[in-house]
């Protein structure tokens, strides 16, 4: 496929465009996407308006996709816009304009019916288990079934139009990048089974940037102790080796 040397970074001031802003500045050319205007230099796009996506990756050899209304209580109307006829569009674009890789942050919520407790933001301790990336996906929300709808567009445009597309099955990355923040409320358990701290984030970022594959999808969460998600497959498909477990941070 050729050295990735230009990146887009749609969504780049959202929690992980920012970490990814920061954390692949001195290995890439980067431009930054966004929906309104921030404090560092980005270009305003909408992506689910075909006028304003159209011209907007020329130039790019990849493009690592965050746009997304990314809550899991998202309203249909929300996720069919931003998650679903944008994701469409900027494939199309992705073929209009010759880029070679779309890195896709898809959700661990593909997968959380199946150890959901009560609201998509909690797990059930009492459910201990290692998903396989084979495994029929289980989505907790409307949200999770856009991310379905991407993982599944992407396989059919690497099909159709040899645009390798890697899809990430991300957990929960935060802006304070502690896990403990969510000590002592409802949300706990789910944190210390699906964190992503930072660097673990960046470096998976970096994996599917130079992985060699057509397509492929991953589980990328830290190696936490209490994870539900089995990563030998993306450790041996991705390269992807997490450096922090949310159990070392509750510890302390």
């Amino acid at each position: 496929m050729g050295e990735i040397q230009s990146v887009g970074i749609t969504g780049a001031n959202g929690s992980i465009g920012r970490v990814l802003m920061a954390g692949l500045a001195d290995l890439y050319q980067i431009k930054a996407f966004s929906r309104r205007e921030v404090e560092f230099p980005t270009t305003l796009v909408h992506f689910d308006q075909p006028d304003q996506v159209r011209g907007a990756f020329d130039g790019l050899d990849a493009v690592i996709h965050l746009a997304a209304d990314p809550s899991p209580m998202a309203s249909w109307e929300s996720v069919r816009a931003h998650n679903i006829e944008a994701m469409y569009q900027v494939l199309e674009e992705c073929v209009r304009a010759g880029v070679r890789r779309l890195v896709f942050a898809s959700t661990n919520h593909t997968m959380h019916g199946n150890s959901i407790l009560s609201t998509p933001e909690t797990l059930d301790p009492n459910k201990p288990m290692q998903m396989k990336l084979g495994d029929a996906p289980n989505p907790d929300s409307l949200y999770a079934v856009s991310k379905l709808f991407g993982e599944q567009l992407g396989k059919l445009y690497s099909e159709r139009y040899d645009l390798s597309f890697i899809g990430l099955r991300i957990g929960w990355t935060i802006p304070e990048n502690d896990p403990t923040v969510m000590r002592g409320t409802s949300a706990e358990d789910y944190m210390r089974a699906m964190f992503l701290s930072h660097r673990d984030c960046v470096q998976a970022h970096i994996r599917a940037l130079k992985v060699d594959a057509r397509y492929m999808l991953a589980y990328v969460v830290s190696n936490n102790g209490r994870r539900v998600f089995d990563l030998d497959e993306t450790r041996a498909g991705l390269g992807y080796e997490p450096q922090d477990d949310a159990e070392v941070f509750f510890a302390q």
